[in-house]
């Protein structure tokens, strides 16, 4: 299994969580090509040196999961020259704006009562579960536009890059034929960027800072788990929710094999 863990080779100054998922190889000895397919966190406040690394893979879409409040927040994407917006709104399964408005004003004593004792590992994992059930039509576009030759290279991105965007991720693997393992090692490299923004609100000593938050910044192998559970309780098998679910044909499932893997 190819090693992933390795520190992206590019130092952004204002995109998290980037990386290239080439690389990754399928049941039949097939490689996802490198620069076809990138995400990211939201570009937002990415720098015009950010956008001097991201212009030469020539991107023709960014697909932005983030909802317009998201977007409020946190600015439209800056795109490089070639690239295209192509937004798939979804709430975050986070529940970012909810969350914002309960830590608001609150003490460490309330955000232990909110999301200590597992409460907050709980939530992620029901929303991990929900992505795979409640958000099949952006996931859908989203697999049907890949399989365009013209969609591509591209990149995509929720707020962070770590939940819709890594069901987003999961689904492609998935469909192109990679190894179950292997997913579950790209989903939990988010990790990278959540240990950075732990660590950092630690160092700071941030007043709103609890550890009750981790289970939110980061991603565990249960939240992905949640998401198979649910494929496997309500579909059966990864190959129904793709055909049933999503409405991906065979067609263009071979279509998208075509157009990512080398």
């Amino acid at each position: 299994m190819t090693d992933f863990r390795a520190p992206s080779p590019h130092r952004f100054d204002r995109v998290a969580n980037f990386r290239d998922m080439g690389g990754h190889t399928t049941h039949d000895g097939r490689r996802l090509a490198p620069g076809r397919l990138l995400r990211a966190g939201h570009l937002g406040d990415a720098s015009d040196a950010d956008l001097a690394i991201l212009e030469p893979y020539g991107l023709r879409r960014v697909f932005d999961f983030r909802t317009a409040s998201d977007i409020e927040i946190e600015g439209e994407d800056r795109l490089t020259s070639q690239a295209e917006s192509v937004r798939l709104p979804m709430p975050d399964p986070a529940r970012g704006g909810d969350i914002r408005a309960l830590m608001e004003g609150a003490t460490k004593d309330d955000l232990h009562g909110i999301f200590g004792d597992g409460k907050a590992e709980r939530m992620m994992s029901e929303s991990a579960a929900g992505l795979v059930r409640e958000r099949r039509e952006p996931y859908s576009i989203f697999l049907k536009a890949l399989a365009q030759p013209t969609h591509v290279p591209a990149l995509f991105h929720c707020s962070a890059g770590k939940d819709r965007a890594g069901w987003a991720g999961s689904v492609v693997l998935l469909t192109l034929g990679v190894p179950e393992d292997q997913v579950i090692e790209q989903y939990l490299l988010s990790n990278r960027a959540g240990d950075e923004i732990i660590e950092s609100n630690r160092e700071k000593g941030r007043e709103f800072w609890h550890d009750a938050l981790a289970p939110l910044i980061g991603v565990r192998e249960e939240y992905i788990q949640a998401s198979f559970d649910a494929v496997k309780t309500d579909w059966g098998d990864f190959d129904t929710y793709l055909s049933q679910g999503l409405s991906i044909t065979q067609e263009e499932r071979e279509a998208l094999r075509a157009n990512l893997l080398e």
